[in-house]
């Protein structure tokens, strides 16, 4: 995993932000040279930050590029992480960028070494807090309706 200075990252608001964790659908475009290329849908799933604000999940773009490794960090509004595709010979992409006040959508830069970069932006599909909460309030309900079972046995 890479190591990202963190520190200068979301420092545009004190606002306490979200966390990056859960399902994204987004897009990323080239700029410069490559603008012509047109934009490419992608997937994201990413890991809620841990304590440091490292986090991590996986991206499958729709470019045929197959799938990505995510590795990154979230401090406040800001995230980076770096994209390696499972497919040997595929250069590393890196992010940056800035979740919205709301934590439902994120936008910025992205670029491969020297050789292409661009825009990119990503909405909310599911958040994994709300997926934790579901899966606890639905177990939850399967331990009330064991006990009435066994009450009424």
């Amino acid at each position: 995993m890479s190591t990202y200075d963190l520190s200068d990252l979301g420092k545009e608001s004190g606002a306490e932000a979200g966390g990056v964790g859960g399902g994204w659908l987004g897009t990323y475009a080239y700029k410069g040279v490559l603008q012509a290329q047109p934009p490419v849908r992608f997937e994201a799933t990413l890991t809620e930050p841990d304590g440091e604000g490292r986090f991590r999940g996986t991206i499958l773009d729709d470019k045929g590029m197959g799938e990505a490794a995510v590795a990154g960090g979230q401090s406040g509004r800001g995230v980076r992480f770096s994209k390696r595709y499972k497919r040997r010979g595929q250069a590393p992409v890196s992010y940056e960028g800035t979740l919205a006040d709301d934590s439902r959508t994120m936008a910025g830069t992205w670029r491969i070494a020297d050789t292409a970069h661009g825009v990119w932006d990503a909405r909310r599909l599911w958040a994994e807090s709300e997926s934790e909460e579901a899966e606890q309030e639905s177990e939850g309900r399967e331990i009330v309706r064991v006990r009435e079972v066994v009450r009424l046995g």
